[in-house]
């Protein structure tokens, strides 16, 4: 049985409250400091890339930053070209500006403000928009759903300089699922432009921030064409969470739930899941519900169940025919490598696989930026969740 009073679909979803969120502080001071940068956050399937998004946006929000954030999904808006996809942007930040401006503590009454906004844009070709107290001047493209560069430029403009009049200095769009882009015909025209916004729009690039979330597609593509926005981005992995930020996570978590843990529970926890984020979350799930219902294990079989109940994202991560989150061979065969090893450097680990060490280094990288090993310093590596590693013996052979 299940406890059904966890938040976030049991943390199978994204978090979006501060208060369950916990690490990547460096990133999040990053971006603080410099908000109107370009960043490619990069991180495997579940370990928390929207999440960490969501935590740049309240960041961003509640610390007195210099800039007005925007949360764009593009896996959720499926923009059909450039065109559509400066028309989302300045649809979703002028959504976003009216939210902030008029927000109420009642759900409900936000997502009739938010309706009330659409109905009410629709009805107007441009000119000057007006909701409790809030003015903004700016062009109506519903119709066509596509926007110009000149009608987009000018649009930004305005919104900019209205922030600057409430102590903003500019925008941070936060794109998460950038994959979807870089599978257009048009995506080179997107980053081209988006680089020519930063490059050589000097009304706007000091004003303007982009932060993508993505993975393999994303990673592949800057290093097959080159993308002219990527060339300029600040890429950065996510990796694992530390071990003193899973700690803290699995101590919220015991007293939320008021279920008691040993040193040696946590240990057990930490030991399987790696400091995963959502492997931590799955597992502390399954122990506590035991617990409730005075449920009793072995840890062989309580792990045989976890492998099993993991296998489809175990699989994911694994099969190279999942191209897009699944290893290839050779970073399959550093990782098993690594297995014998436990612990080692790209260049002790291309010797025993046998692959050259900017392979081998690539492979490193993939495999710390999908969370099942351990970057332990700028050199060294070790093995990270005991719950895949059995999974690859067992299942993998």
């Amino acid at each position: 049985m299940t406890n059904n009073n966890r938040p976030f679909d049991n943390f199978r979803l994204a978090i979006s409250k501060p208060d369950y969120f916990f690490g990547r502080q460096k990133l999040l001071a990053n971006v603080m400091r410099s908000p109107f940068q370009v960043r490619i956050i990069l991180g495997g399937r579940r370990l928390g890339k929207t999440s960490t998004l969501n935590a740049i946006q309240w960041t961003l929000f509640n610390q007195n930053s210099r800039a007005f954030p925007v949360l764009f999904n593009l896996q959720q808006e499926q923009p059909e070209s450039l065109d559509n996809l400066r028309y989302l942007l300045i649809l979703r930040l002028q959504e976003a500006l009216i939210q902030k401006q008029t927000q109420s503590p009642n759900a409900e009454s936000r997502l009739s403000l938010r309706r009330t906004y659409r109905r009410l844009i629709r009805q107007f070709s441009g000119g000057e928009i007006g909701i409790s107290g809030f003015k903004l001047n700016v062009t109506n493209p519903h119709q066509e759903r596509r926007l110009i560069h000149e009608d987009f430029r000018q649009d930004l403009l305005k919104i900019i300089k209205h922030l600057q009049k409430h102590k903003l200095e500019g925008i941070c769009f936060l794109l998460d699922g950038a994959e979807i882009i870089v599978r257009q015909d048009w995506a080179n025209d997107a980053w081209s432009y988006l680089r020519g916004l930063k490059d050589t729009d000097t009304a706007i690039n000091p004003f303007l921030g982009f932060c993508f979330s993505g993975y393999r597609d994303l990673k592949d593509y800057q290093q097959r064409v080159g993308s002219p926005l990527l060339n300029i981005a600040d890429v950065e992995w996510l990796g694992t969470l530390t071990e003193s930020d899973t700690r803290s996570l699995i101590v919220q978590r015991s007293q939320n739930e008021d279920v008691p843990l040993t040193e040696s529970g946590v240990n057990t926890i930490l030991d399987w899941a790696g400091y995963h984020p959502y492997l931590t979350q799955q597992l502390i799930n399954e122990i506590f519900d035991d617990y409730q219902m005075g449920k009793s294990r072995s840890t062989e079989s309580f792990m045989l169940h976890q492998q099993r109940k993991h296998d489809r994202d175990f699989s994911a991560w694994w099969d190279e025919d999942q191209r897009s989150y699944g290893f290839s061979q050779v970073e399959q065969t550093v990782y098993r490598t690594l297995i014998q090893q436990r612990e080692g450097t790209a260049e002790t680990l291309a010797e025993q696989a046998q692959f050259s060490f900017g392979q081998v280094a690539d492979a490193l990288e993939v495999l710390t930026g999908t969370g099942v090993i351990h970057q332990v310093d700028d050199e060294r590596y070790r093995m990270g969740s005991k719950l895949f590693e059995e999974w690859v013996v067992r299942e993998r052979r």
